[in-house]
């Protein structure tokens, strides 16, 4: 069974999505860890792999759906969501209090979450160049 090159441009792309997010995320967990003792500081995350999860299940879920439209201007029940369009948003954890100053960063819950990003990160890395490699040796035959 060969590679097709539209295949590893699509896991590229979706490993590069992935790989800018966790760096956003890293970024995002430094200035909660930094900002551990200012008062009434919020927690910060990101969330991007529950909507990338959607976005990959939407794309197997359109051929479940046993409905066609009788015109094209009919309102399809069904679209794909686009991997395109799937960009991590900020989120700021207003109801959560840590400390009693107010601050809601949980300093090893922190370095924890940050430990993980960089192990996933390396993974996606290792990866990414995975797939390259098997594109030069494809590239080389």
């Amino acid at each position: 069974m060969g590679i097709s090159s539209s295949d590893s441009m699509a896991s590229i792309n979706l490993m590069q999505k992935s790989m800018s997010a966790s760096v956003l995320r890293s970024e995002i967990l430094s200035d909660n860890i930094a900002n551990a003792t200012t008062p009434n500081y919020k927690r910060k995350d990101i969330s991007f792999q529950a909507e990338l999860e959607r976005v990959l299940n939407s794309e197997k879920s359109e051929e479940n759906i046993p409905f066609k439209t009788s015109s094209e201007r009919h309102i399809p029940l069904f679209r794909p969501k686009d991997l395109n369009n799937v960009t991590p948003k900020i989120n700021v954890e207003y109801n959560t209090y840590q400390n009693n100053n107010g601050n809601s960063v949980d300093i090893e819950k922190e370095m924890q979450e940050s430990s993980k990003n960089t192990l996933y990160y390396s993974a996606l890395a290792q990866r990414t160049a995975s797939v390259f490699n098997k594109l030069k040796f494809i590239l080389r035959s």
